[in-house]
């Protein structure tokens, strides 16, 4: 039997108020995981017969709860997903019947029914997403919404999971059922090696960004072509090659995470789950989440679009990253920068911890209209060594006026606009506390 993880989540209470709606507001976090999510919940409520509309969001906060209510369904029920668990007071002011779907370590008491791993025992960081979740309330409401975990899948890559606990089940299921296949490779998407290597941001080494230099790496090495045409002995040199160099710079982490299988969603509109991912973060940060969720829906006429978007975004971000790596600054225990209109936080605080500066954690942030976003992230090192920045920047957002939250390994935060150097100062004391206390 597979899935006993997720059996352990408490699906009923979620199935419950879905079965009895008519109709559904589904609200949901606009990156790969929350559109996914969104995407399994309209799949297995338009399978249901009920009526639902879909809005992709960059945060939950009282406005938009404000704009909510002014069109509220009194026969919808508002799900949340992605979101929700760490703003009870906020879902506490949305009108008519709510339900909470999330993956985010929970701050006080809802006031509705809510699905979150850490309630069960699940890492919500590592062992299953927000879309994991909604594919486990979609299999209670239909043994049949099996098909929908290359989606669930999906979504644990774009927050960067591990397959292990509650998504290694999933994965387990949707190989099992010939929905997902695996093969071993590179966890990069799919190209002609010159073009993928330059403008691969998960892969952020010395010749990114540089055709030339990608051309001498591959000319040195005897290999090119199409990624997913290569042969097994060029795979290998291939990877080798890579791995060599991340060993000289790269945190531990990004080597596990980019050598090893490859999963290939066969209900998919984008089968290669790296691509399709890559496509989802373009999209929405281009402000086109209504295509993103479309491709979630299996509709194939927005695929060309969304690809090209995405190897213009994949540019668009390499180019951003090598402009600001001059700009890092270092605290004590942390690596931060201060940017202004940024589309890119959290790639770039990714970047920063992943391959340059790996033994402290990153905080990026981003001044823009009237407020400062912050993205921070850090490594499973860093994390075992008992950081964790939900809680730093929760403590550290809220001392000067703003909020926060998300996971140890990535979350963020809003704060006011002159708040900055007083955040980082803060903040950066709280990361020196954790790690000299997890280290005793």
């Amino acid at each position: 039997m597979v899935s006993n993880m997720i059996e352990k989540l408490n699906t009923s209470d979620a199935a419950k108020p879905i079965l009895n709606c008519d109709a559904a507001r589904i609200v949901s976090h606009h990156d790969a995981d929350g559109i996914t999510a969104a995407a399994i919940l309209c799949h297995a409520l338009f399978r249901l017969g009920k009526r639902f509309h879909a809005t992709i969001i960059s945060q939950l906060d009282h406005d938009f709860v404000k704009k909510l209510n002014e069109h509220h369904d009194e026969e919808a029920l508002t799900i949340f997903c992605d979101m929700g668990s760490g703003h009870p007071d906020i879902i506490s002011e949305v009108s008519g019947d709510t339900l909470v779907i999330d993956h985010h370590i929970p701050v006080g008491d809802l006031p509705c029914p809510c699905v979150n791993p850490h309630r069960v025992g699940i890492d919500g960081a590592f062992e299953l997403s927000a879309s994991g979740a909604v594919y486990a309330v979609a299999k209670r409401l239909n043994q049949k919404n099996i098909d929908l975990s290359g989606l669930a899948i999906a979504g644990a890559i774009g927050d960067k999971q591990l397959m292990i606990g509650a998504n290694a089940d999933i994965l387990e299921e949707g190989v099992q059922n010939k929905i997902i296949t695996v093969k071993k490779g590179l966890r990069i998407g799919d190209g002609d090696l010159p073009d993928l290597l330059e403008r691969c941001v998960d892969l952020y080494l010395d010749f990114t960004g540089d055709s030339a230099k990608v051309g001498s790496f591959l000319d040195e090495i005897g290999v090119n072509g199409r990624l997913s045409e290569l042969s097994e002995p060029q795979l290998r040199k291939l990877a080798t090659a890579i791995s060599l160099k991340l060993l000289q710079r790269a945190s531990p982490d990004v080597i596990i995470n980019l050598i090893g299988d490859v999963y290939t969603l066969r209900c998919e509109v984008i089968p290669n789950v790296y691509d399709l991912v890559s496509a989802l973060h373009a999209c929405a940060r281009l402000n086109d989440t209504g295509l993103a969720l479309s491709l979630c829906l299996r509709d194939p006429a927005g695929v060309t679009h969304a690809m090209k978007a995405s190897v213009d975004y994949q540019r668009a971000l390499v180019s951003e990253i090598t402009a600001a790596e001059p700009s890092i600054l270092h605290g004590d225990h942390i690596s931060y920068l201060l940017l202004r209109d940024s589309e890119a936080t959290g790639i770039i605080a990714s970047t920063v911890t992943g391959f340059l500066h790996p033994d402290q954690p990153c905080i990026v942030l981003n001044e823009s209209d009237d407020k400062i976003k912050i993205s921070a992230r850090a490594t499973k090192h860093l994390i075992a060594r008992g950081l964790d920045l939900a809680e730093v920047l929760r403590i550290a957002s809220e001392s000067v006026g703003g909020r926060g939250g998300g996971h140890s390994i990535a979350s963020g935060a809003a704060i006011p606009k002159d708040a900055a150097q007083a955040f980082i100062t803060i903040a950066d004391a709280i990361v020196g506390e954790q790690l000299e206390g997890g280290s005793q």
